[in-house]
């Protein structure tokens, strides 16, 4: 049976010096606590993450076709409270195939079986913890044993696949959420792989952009044909330039079609889709979706909550555990509660996408229910077997 632990571990004393090095600025939280811890580590066999590969492309595959269900259907993006005025946008980008870059699911592991919980799959956060740091602790902490660290290399030959077959322009536009530290973070190592793959990476301010009278995008007299944002699509469809994004020429990772992928309507559409999938939670628009099938807890989110933001866990009326937050406006979605503690603390499993494949994970924690912004990343190793277990299992 598949197996993760949580087990105590020795801090490295200057991880902070070390994380500045790697221009991972943000480990400490505005109230003090911090983003990254190391006193413990996450420890994964190689069947367990056999099966997050595994799930992980799966739950791609299943939301790929809630998309074009969503899309086929006249009616089918109202039910993401998409404006009217951009669906006509997000159907143009899904019948050109615009290019998916990279996503992360949040699973629960729920006694060696994996639930979706959401997909972070427009602007994800967590690369620099997930990959250069994840990286250099395996380094000088998780030897002799295996880690699953989100793939840059493999983001590299992704963004190198797309520029080889003509699909992204070579000049990439890098354009980070404003006056946000961890965005402009992200802005610099998305700038630094674009490089890599044999680009030309721009950094650019949302301010800084302008619109030509053909509704071309303009960035200082150049016109911006390929862009990386970090400015979320619930905002930019609701932004007063939405109407140039229909003819404006640029191809955006990730696209707009992935406004669905990043949306909680996702959940109640693949629950209806495929009700009873193993790796589903029962979803719905009310309580009563979720506990006419599964009595218990429920979630409640809103459409666009991000780092658990305005969620609340519940039972029938009673609040169990609850996130205050800016989204609060939004319409919600209820989803069956799932208990996804490791060794008696709240686990998320951010298993990532790039393309279509799986590459790499980033393990989160809280004390509580709801894994917020501000719950640390904590580092993982994939356990190698031993030499009487290779022995056991080859008979």
């Amino acid at each position: 049976m598949p197996r993760i632990h949580r087990r105590f571990s020795e801090a490295r004393p200057d991880w902070m010096s070390q994380a500045d090095r790697l221009g991972y600025h943000y480990y400490k939280n505005a109230d003090g606590s911090f983003a990254w811890r190391e006193d413990v580590r996450y420890e994964f066999d190689r069947s367990s993450l056999t099966l997050i590969r595994s799930v992980t492309e799966t739950l791609h595959q299943l939301c790929l076709d809630i998309v074009a269900e969503a899309i086929h259907r006249p009616e089918g993006l109202n039910e993401f409270h998409i404006p009217a005025h951009v669906q006509d946008v997000i159907r143009a980008s899904w019948r050109r195939q615009d290019p998916f870059l990279i996503g992360r699911f949040d699973l629960a592991w729920c006694k060696g079986q994996l639930k979706l919980i959401e997909y972070n799959a427009d602007t994800p956060a967590t690369l620099p913890e997930s990959t250069r740091m994840q990286t250099m602790w395996h380094q000088q902490k998780g030897h002799p044993h295996d880690h699953a660290p989100l793939e840059a290399h493999t983001l590299i030959q992704h963004l190198r696949e797309l520029r080889r077959t003509g699909r992204i322009d070579p000049i990439v536009h890098i354009v980070p959420y404003p006056d946000n530290i961890e965005d402009t973070t992200h802005a610099v190592y998305y700038g630094e792989w674009v490089q890599q793959a044999g680009m030309k990476a721009v950094h650019c301010e949302l301010k800084d952009l302008d619109i030509t009278h053909q509704g071309q995008l303009l960035h200082q007299g150049r016109i911006v044909r390929s862009m990386i944002r970090m400015y979320p699509w619930e905002l930019m469809f609701r932004d007063p330039g939405a109407h140039h994004l229909q003819n404006c020429g640029c191809t955006f990772l990730n696209p707009p079609w992935t406004a669905l992928l990043s949306n909680k309507a996702l959940l109640p559409a693949l629950w209806k889709r495929f009700p009873g999938h193993p790796n589903l939670l029962a979803a719905g628009y009310s309580p009563q979706d979720v506990t006419a099938l599964r009595p218990g807890p429920y979630v409640e989110k809103p459409l666009h909550a991000r780092g658990g933001e305005n969620v609340r866990v519940m039972i029938g009326e009673k609040v169990i555990c609850a996130q205050d937050g800016t989204y609060g406006a939004y319409p919600r979605i209820y989803q069956e509660f799932a208990d996804h503690r490791i060794d008696g603390v709240t686990a998320s499993i951010g298993a990532w996408t790039i393309g279509d494949r799986f590459a790499g994970l980033t393990m989160r924690e809280s004390p509580d229910p709801i894994v917020r912004h501000t719950s640390p990343i904590v580092p993982h190793i994939v356990r190698k077997d031993s030499f009487l277990s290779r022995i056991l299992k080859w008979r």
